[in-house]
């Protein structure tokens, strides 16, 4: 199993990265894009369309925590249910930026 983990670190460390972009990126995006709505919807000064964007805005607030919250789920459930042995690969998508990822560039030839 550590070879494996060894073998995939430079995949494994890019799936993190994506992972965490996703998880930080995503969020933002979600609220932003809110907040621009109801923005436009009071400038407008409808209450009708101050309702909608109010109620689009509390339901992308909560997608925006939920995308945030996913990876902390999946990673317990994975505690939870997952043997010891995957755990050294995890670190790779869980911390891709920490120290305890192999590099995988240390190849002897």
């Amino acid at each position: 199993m550590e070879s494996i983990c060894n073998d995939l670190a430079p995949v494994l460390r890019l799936v993190g990265i994506v992972v965490k972009g996703i998880q930080i990126v995503v969020p933002i995006m979600l609220i932003i894009i809110g907040m621009l709505d109801f923005a436009k919807a009071v400038t407008e000064k409808d209450d009708g369309k101050i309702k909608d964007a109010e109620k689009k805005l509390i339901n992308r607030a909560i997608a925006a925590v939920l995308v945030f919250l996913v990876i902390f789920l999946v990673s317990i459930l994975m505690k939870l249910i997952g043997n010891k042995e995957y755990e050294k690969c995890m670190t790779c998508i869980t911390s891709p930026f920490s120290d305890s990822c192999p590099s995988g560039f240390d190849v002897e030839y």
